[in-house]
């Protein structure tokens, strides 16, 4: 069951119940109250953003740790951690961190159907970090990825994973990407090239210096293929955000 369909479920169920309870006034009051607290939502998470994008990864737990803890000092100080106002907002917010859990991550395990030649790797506002070097030693080389962030983080490491096999002396893989303001960083062998599909649509696609990148498959074929013997053939879409690829 994918993830986006669990969370939908569980907004219908919280609606139902407290349509239930309350009846329509009570519906169009969590409504209202939704409503605003959305900006501080969008606040936060373009604050998280910007620490992601300014903090090195591994050092984000002191600064949220301390705007988190002098933001509901100061919440507390304004009045509105006690009474009628608390009742309705801690609710709302477990609500809302279980949301974000459930739509976290994609496991990379047999019981969700990620295994095989194809994979899919999902980020929604929390990181993901598959190891792919050790789930696909036995289920043979990979076709297909397919790799989703929306305000979140993606880190792929490839150095080490067989792709399939297009021919007798090259391997390929396709990598299709979709980012909604989040990030996506690739890491690619020394033997491995790149061959640009469709990302005229993305901006922030950054290629280090030492990958080597090709306009069209055939160009490769014909100037790349000895020295570089596998090729990720690469597909960008998406508002926001950045894709790098590196090689090691």
């Amino acid at each position: 069951m994918g993830r986006l369909r669990v969370a939908f479920g569980l907004l219908v169920v919280i609606v139902g119940t407290v349509w239930l309870r309350g009846g329509a006034d009570a519906l169009h009051s969590g409504g209202r109250w939704a409503l605003t607290l959305l900006p501080y939502v969008f606040l936060g998470l373009g604050l998280l953003l910007l620490l992601r994008a300014a903090v090195p990864r591994g050092l984000l737990a002191a600064p949220l740790v301390l705007i988190l803890g002098g933001a509901l000092w100061a919440v507390h100080d304004m009045g509105y951690l006690g009474g009628g106002a608390a009742a309705k907002a801690w609710p709302g917010l477990t609500v809302l961190l279980g949301v974000v859990i459930v739509l976290g991550s994609v496991p990379a395990s047999a019981a969700d159907g990620n295994e095989g030649s194809l994979r899919r790797y999902r980020s929604v506002v929390l990181p993901v970090r598959p190891e792919l070097s050790r789930s696909v030693g036995s289920s043979g080389p990979l076709r297909r990825i397919a790799v989703a962030s929306y305000l979140g983080d993606v880190r792929l490491s490839l150095a080490d994973v067989p792709f399939s096999s297009a021919g007798s002396a090259s391997e390929v893989l396709e990598l299709d990407v979709t980012v909604l303001f989040g990030s996506v960083a690739i890491e690619l062998d020394h033997r491995c090239a790149v061959v640009k599909g469709n990302v005229a649509n993305a901006l922030a696609v950054h290629f280090a210096d030492q990958v080597r990148v090709y306009a069209t498959t055939e160009i490769y074929l014909d100037e790349a293929l000895p020295d570089w013997p596998r090729r990720i053939q690469l597909s960008v879409i998406g508002v926001g955000g950045s894709v790098a690829i590196r090689s090691r």
